[in-house]
């Protein structure tokens, strides 16, 4: 639904975006990651048709973004990080003036409002003044008006930025409940804890370049030679010392909990192996309770890459 070739966008000599590609399937929710300065929010400015590329092509679907704006500007929504609402004006009134700028009716903004309200659960604030509203309910006021006109692509920018962990939740369950409903987002955002729950996929940026992108399992596998496992015995044994001695790909044994007889062991093989290292492990009389493979976080990725491994980019 989104497609993005060969993106370059320069601030006279400074490249801002460079070389940009990725895409966005339909229905989905892209996640895109970098440090201040990477280029996300030009890149989304210039799929708002708020920039004009120095060079690339931008689609939504058929429609170039560059060739027809006026055409793409109604399949989009956007949202910039820390948009201002419009205090003085009630929740329903703040939604019917942007459907008013989209040249609906008045009949097509009482249904669109309506809609919008109810999917972002306001019905009951709608009467309220924007000043009244709480940091996170003008966030879903910002949502609101974003979608009054039904757009099929969704821009945000830093949609959580500055709110308490519950507001981010309810943010979260929303947009997660926008794109099963067929919404395609491409959301921005500093909370990667957030995007790891929320996002189909992720792209992490980079001084104005992609470095990877895919889904955090496919990148994961991309990236990792070596993996977590986590196991729990019933009681401490040193037999376990004995039994990763004994396999080549398992190191560096440690306890993480003083009390209870849970460890970490790094395992460097082949993810076809752990089946057999948890039968190993019973067959050597391990008393074994919990046994998992920790999966890498977001944080770990976005933290690797920032440091400039070499082995992203040569994935690049």
């Amino acid at each position: 639904m989104i497609q993005v070739q060969d993106l370059k966008i320069h601030y006279g000599d400074f490249v801002a975006v460079d070389n940009l590609s990725f895409s966005v399937k339909p229905g989905t929710v892209f996640g895109l990651i970098g440090p201040n300065g990477a280029g996300k929010t030009t890149t989304i400015k210039a799929i708002a048709t708020l920039i004009e590329p120095t060079y690339g092509e931008i689609m939504l679907g058929e429609t170039s973004v560059l060739h027809h704006p006026e055409q793409a500007r109604r399949m989009l929504g956007y949202m910039p990080d820390f948009p201002p609402v419009y205090d003085d004006l009630r929740v329903e009134e703040f939604c019917d003036l942007f459907a008013h700028a989209y040249g609906q009716s008045v009949i097509e903004r009482k249904k669109k409002v309506e809609k919008a309200l109810t999917q972002t659960e306001l019905t009951s604030k709608r009467r309220e003044l924007c000043k009244s509203l709480s940091r996170g309910m003008k966030q879903r006021a910002l949502l609101a008006k974003t979608l009054v006109h039904d757009p099929s692509v969704m821009l945000l920018d830093e949609p959580g930025a500055n709110l308490d962990p519950k507001a981010r939740i309810d943010m979260r369950k929303l947009l997660r409940k926008l794109a099963d409903e067929g919404k395609t987002i491409l959301v921005s955002s500093h909370v990667l804890t957030e995007l790891q729950d929320l996002c189909d996929e992720i792209g992490i940026m980079r001084n104005g370049k992609m470095v990877v992108s895919g889904s955090i399992e496919e990148i994961t596998q991309r990236k990792q030679s070596t993996r977590t496992l986590e196991v729990e015995l019933l009681e401490k044994s040193p037999k376990l010392i004995g039994f990763v001695n004994l396999c080549s790909t398992l190191s560096d044994l440690k306890q993480t909990h003083e009390a209870k007889a849970q460890f970490e062991i790094i395992h460097s093989g082949d993810r076809s192996e752990i089946p057999k290292i948890l039968s190993g492990m019973v067959e050597h009389g391990l008393q074994v309770s919990s046994f998992t493979t920790r999966k890498s976080k977001v944080e770990d990725l976005f933290l690797e890459i920032e440091s400039g491994s070499s082995e992203f980019d040569q994935n690049r």
